[in-house]
């Protein structure tokens, strides 16, 4: 397995951020994370945007440098919830760097602020994040005022993952395919 890290933007150096926001330029990468350009505000967008607090992180390899982006947005801790976002550069998907990017960013919102209750949106249809996120234990949630649940090709799932209490300890020591079992 290659040396993966979850770099906080907070402390990340004018390198890594800079190489962050060239990500931007991947109209996959900037969907979801166009809200860090300065233009757009550098806040997450939409029901979100009256967010607790946002933790930011580049996903960095070794050899390769910032390969992607990872955000829990929204944090209410007191809820206990956080909204997930992740994408990575092209050349990188289907290697197994989703699914690891996703693991950390959970422990790390655990760890950090507590979190049982995540949700997310993705596309829907073959070939997309929405089977990581169902291999995470994330299931389809129905989110008053925003489209139905549309799995095809273009559409949109919103996703939730609630994790048990008792499952701290375990998920933060213990690699697991599903984050719920």
């Amino acid at each position: 397995m290659r040396e993966r890290q979850l770099i906080p933007m907070e402390v990340a150096g004018v390198a890594v951020s800079g190489a962050a926001r060239m990500l931007l330029e991947e109209p996959d990468i900037e969907e979801f994370f166009g809200w860090l350009r300065p233009e757009a505000g550098g806040n997450p967008p939409g029901r979100w945007s009256a967010a607790e607090g946002t933790r930011l992180f580049a996903v960095a390899e070794r050899g390769s440098g910032i390969i992607g982006l990872a955000a829990l947005t929204n944090i209410r801790r007191e809820e206990r919830y956080a909204r997930v976002s992740c994408a990575i550069a092209p050349e990188y998907r289907r290697e197994g760097v989703g699914h690891w990017t996703m693991t950390e960013l959970i422990r790390q919102g655990v760890r950090l602020d507590g979190l049982r209750h995540l949700e997310t949106c993705v596309r829907g249809g073959r070939g997309t994040s929405l089977q990581l996120m169902e291999s995470l234990g994330f299931r389809a949630l129905e989110v008053p005022g925003f489209p139905p649940m549309d799995a095809r090709p273009g559409g949109y799932v919103y996703l939730r993952l609630d994790l048990p209490v008792e499952s701290r300890e375990q998920l933060l020591v213990m690699p697991t395919r599903n984050l719920c079992a």
